[in-house]
Parts: structure tokens; sequence; C-alpha cells
């Protein structure tokens, strides 16, 4: 395990994280705070606990909206690219 430690490109990642305006790695923790608090809160009010149905369902939706901002310019290139064809 610790080979593929030494092995990772860690200046290729660093340079993923840092880049954007603001930075990728702001984004993310920006919106995973967000789900955070949002759970913070339900569970503060003593909500009843969600079904598995849905909780599968929003963490997928977590998932989902952390691919969206890591490929966020892809995303809207493609999506501009619809726009023109249609």
């Amino acid at each position: 395990m610790l080979d593929y430690m030494n092995q990772a490109h860690l200046g290729q990642i660093y340079a993923l994280l840092i880049s954007g305006s603001p930075p990728l790695y702001v984004r993310l923790m920006a919106l995973n705070a967000l789900f955070l608090g949002i759970y913070a809160v339900r569970k503060a009010s003593g909500a009843q606990p969600m079904l598995p149905g849905a909780a599968l369902f929003v963490q997928l939706g977590v998932l989902g909206a952390n691919l969206l901002v890591m490929y966020q310019p892809q995303v809207e290139a493609f999506l501009l690219n619809l726009s023109r064809h249609s």
C-alpha cells in the first residue's frame, strides 16, 4: 500500500486541487460543508431517520454534486455544445 503512495504524482494532484477560481478544494469543501450542515440541523431538530432509499438518494446527490464541481469545465462545454446544436 505504501508503494502506491510513493508512486503517486502528488504534484499533479496538488496542481489540480489548487486550480480554478476559487480553487477546486475550496469548492468541494464548501459543498460538502453545506450538506454536513443540513445533516446537523436535521439531526439536532430530532427529525425521524431517513428511509434507506432516501439516504442513498442523498448520498448519490452529494457524489453527483462533487463530480459536477470537479468536471465543471467539461460539463459547461458539453452543455454549450448541446445548446448550439439544438
